[in-house]
């Protein structure tokens, strides 16, 4: 019985379909990045996963399992997340449609936060955001709809808000995803 072919790592992935085998055949999770990485474009498949809400932006759950969680996230323009950071060990972000500015922020010693750099990411562009210092916040500052592609490792199960004046934080379930 021949083996089954492993396509090369730079194989584009075509459709949601087709990261989603590619993360269940993947042990190492370490290389979840480099396979959404290759996740081409947003495909007809993904349509189902593509709700905006005017009042607030929306998570829209694609597959979760014991080892990763693969949401849509849309924002209608001006839209934002609070400042956070999560739970899992890793988090990458690919922008799929629009563009996010994503603040990332640290502690001060006084417990307050403090803006540690913005960057703008465009569609087809991509962030790794590493459980260490991952106190983030991302915003569509644009005047058309914004999404990604947020893979997590393991799946978020909960997440900590900041108040933006104060630092204060408290832990919360993650949100919640359609």
């Amino acid at each position: 019985m021949p083996k089954e072919r492993v396509p090369p790592l730079t194989t584009p992935l075509s459709s949601v379909g087709e990261l989603v085998r590619e993360l269940l055949r993947e042990p190492e999770a370490a290389r979840f990045g480099a396979i959404l990485e290759r996740y081409s474009a947003a495909s007809l498949d993904l349509m189902p996963y593509l709700r905006w809400d005017p009042a607030n932006y929306t998570r829209n759950c694609v597959v979760r399992n014991a080892r990763f969680e693969l949401l849509v996230i849309c924002f209608e323009p001006g839209q934002r997340t609070s400042i956070h950071d999560y739970d899992s060990e890793a988090a990458w972000i690919k922008v799929l449609g629009g563009d996010l500015v994503t603040e990332r922020f640290d502690l001060a010693d006084n417990g307050s936060l403090r803006l540690r750099k913005a960057s703008r990411f465009r569609t087809g562009e991509m962030m790794e955001l590493p459980r260490k210092n991952s106190i983030h916040r991302f915003q569509n500052p644009g005047t058309t709809r914004a999404f990604t592609l947020n893979l997590y490792a393991p799946p978020m199960s909960k997440w900590r808000v900041f108040d933006e004046r104060t630092g204060a934080d408290q832990w919360r379930a993650a949100g919640p995803s359609g």
